[in-house]
């Protein structure tokens, strides 16, 4: 074996893994908040596609409203993606460079993403749930959703975001396990 080919056979698979998958998913993360970005200030281009019937131009105009009243929730939830993503991108790189900072930036991207996940629920109730009640109320019966429809909606989309905590709860357990600490203790800065 060449003396590269050694320095591996001690690494932690745990590093490579959750390096690459930090990386991905900070691409996405950047991609949605982009995205998002967008909806927040451009509308959402996916309302023009319907047929033009007076009930659906009433759905889009209440949607529009509802995005509006949704605007600095979006901004907030938004701006916590995009820093939870930049501390993931440099996690990711961090783990993939084999360096020990790999595992502090591993750490600050996970209990952040933990209590960004806890800001986007609170803000599912703070503005998400009241502009959904009062887009179905403004509609006056004109919409094709069930009654109960946005408590339905909210209660999906805090399963979501709970389910969506068990990535950033599994790289501090796998990541901080006595044997892969060690492993980082002797790596460069």
């Amino acid at each position: 074996m060449q003396t590269a080919q050694y320095a591996e056979t001690g690494k932690p698979q745990a590093v490579t893994i959750f390096g690459i998958m930090h990386i991905i998913f900070a691409a996405f993360g950047f991609l949605s908040s982009i995205w998002a970005a967008f909806i927040a200030f451009a509308g959402n281009p996916f309302l023009n596609f319907g047929p033009k019937n007076p009930a659906m131009e009433a759905q889009a105009k209440a949607q529009a409203e509802m995005q509006e009243q949704m605007l600095p929730g979006t901004l907030i939830s938004t701006a916590v993606t995009l820093v939870i993503a930049a501390l993931m991108l440099t996690a990711g790189i961090q783990l993939l460079k084999k360096r020990r900072s790999g595992l502090v930036w591993n750490n600050r991207y996970a209990w952040t993403s933990i209590v960004g996940k806890a800001i986007t629920i609170a803000l599912i109730f703070i503005y998400t749930v009241p502009a959904m009640e009062e887009m179905m109320s403004g509609m006056g019966g004109k919409t094709p959703m069930p009654g109960g429809f946005g408590s339905m909606m909210a209660m999906g989309m805090v399963i979501w975001i709970v389910t969506t905590a068990i990535y950033p709860i599994l790289a501090l357990f796998f990541l901080n396990r006595r044997p892969v600490k060690e492993w980082f203790a002797a790596q460069p800065h």
